[in-house]
């Protein structure tokens, strides 16, 4: 509130970083900033993560200068950080508004169970082996990660255990087409597996939404796949959706 009410709205995020460790240093907290953290699996590096500030090595602030609300994103971002950093709780603090907004965000680690819904069960019937291998692919991510991850994180940690175990596991890359036309080449957010099945993770909660059903079944009949599993971990359990 002192750096909010001193500089007031309008300036770069980056000032009012400044201004955030000269105020907690002078009032005796420790504080690091722009610490960066990897996130390894099975030896490779998936993803790359930096913090904003780190204080007293107990509570992670995330820094906003936006004209709006905090996104869905920016929660999910500082919960990545809190779980890699094994910290209980953060702080969001939105500096672009004419009050100063902030948010607390705790982190509490929590045991799920695995829950099988939608037609899973006509597709362990179809692709047994295909529904094994995504099944396994998503424990190896919870024994060695646990939850917590957001969509993108987990995502990349399910390819890398996939690829791991062998599949022939790649992000999708395909050219949407309308009758004749064909309208370039570009990255859809899922999964292909063994070339004959599309996963997708969402974190909607319920089984994943409607528009994360519509967009898997959309990309599978642009590449006439016709398997798909849509893996939702924003639930009290991990939930596979069956989809055909």
């Amino acid at each position: 509130m002192d750096v909010h009410n001193e500089m007031g709205p309008g300036w770069d995020e980056w000032d009012y970083h400044r201004a955030m460790i000269e105020s907690l240093v002078a009032k005796g907290h420790n504080v690091v900033s722009h610490e960066r953290k990897e996130l390894v699996h099975r030896g490779k590096v998936v993803d790359h993560f930096e913090l904003d500030l780190l204080v007293d090595d107990l509570v992670i602030l995330e820094l906003k200068h936006i004209r709006s609300d905090f996104h869905p994103e920016h929660y999910t971002q500082i919960i990545n950080y809190l779980k890699r950093w094994n910290k209980r709780l953060g702080i969001l603090i939105n500096y672009g508004l004419e009050r100063l907004s902030y948010k607390r965000v705790p982190y509490d680690p929590v045991e799920r169970t695995v829950l099988h819904i939608g037609k899973w069960l006509e597709l362990t019937q179809r692709v047994p082996e295909l529904c094994d291998r995504v099944s396994s692919a998503v424990d190896g991510v919870l024994q060695q990660h646990g939850f917590g991850y957001g969509v993108s994180v987990f995502k990349k940690l399910l390819l890398a255990e996939l690829e791991h175990l062998g599949s022939g596991a790649v992000l999708s890359v395909l050219s949407p087409r309308y009758g004749t036309l064909i309208l370039g080449e570009r990255e859809i957010d899922s999964i292909f597996v063994d070339s004959n099945l599309l996963v997708s993770v969402s974190a909607a909660g319920q089984g994943g939404s409607a528009i994360d059903l519509a967009y898997l079944k959309s990309y599978m009949k642009q590449t006439a796949i016709p398997y798909g599993i849509l893996v939702d971990i924003g639930c009290s359990e991990i939930q596979f959706k069956g989809v055909l």
